[in-house]
C-alpha cells in the first residue's frame, strides 16, 4: 500500500535520525520532512515501531497516511515550471531536488 509519513520534530539528530529511517525502508523524500512510499504492512510497522522509540517523551509528532489507490487516482498536480497534462497518468511523480 501507499502511505505518506510526515513529521515536526523539533532536534535537527532526531529529524535525521527519522529520516534515515525512512529511506532504509525504500521511501521517497518528497519534501524535507515527508516521505512517500509504496511499503508492506509489515515493514510498515517495523518503521513506525523505530520511529516510536525515537519521539518517546518529546513533543515531536510523525503521521504515517495511507492513500489507496483509487484515493491516488484522483491526485492533483499543481506546478508553474511542468505540462500538468503530462503527469495525469503517471501512478508516483516526484517534482524537485534528487534527493
Amino acid at each position: 500500500m501507499f502511505y505518506w509519513i510526515i513529521y515536526d520534530i523539533s532536534e535537527d539528530k532526531k529529524r535525521n535520525k527519522i529520516a534515515r529511517i525512512c529511506k532504509n525502508y525504500g521511501c521517497a523524500r518528497v519534501q524535507k520532512s515527508s516521505f512517500a512510499c509504496e511499503i508492506t504492512k509489515n515493514k510498515l510497522e517495523m518503521l513506525e515501531i523505530e520511529c516510536k522509540k525515537l519521539l518517546e517523551g518529546t513533543d515531536d509528532y510523525l503521521f504515517i497516511l495511507p492513500a489507496c489507490s483509487s484515493c491516488f487516482e484522483r491526485k492533483r498536480i499543481v506546478t508553474g515550471f511542468l505540462d500538468e497534462k503530462k503527469f495525469c497518468d503517471l501512478d508516483f511523480v516526484f517534482l524537485g531536488g534528487s534527493e
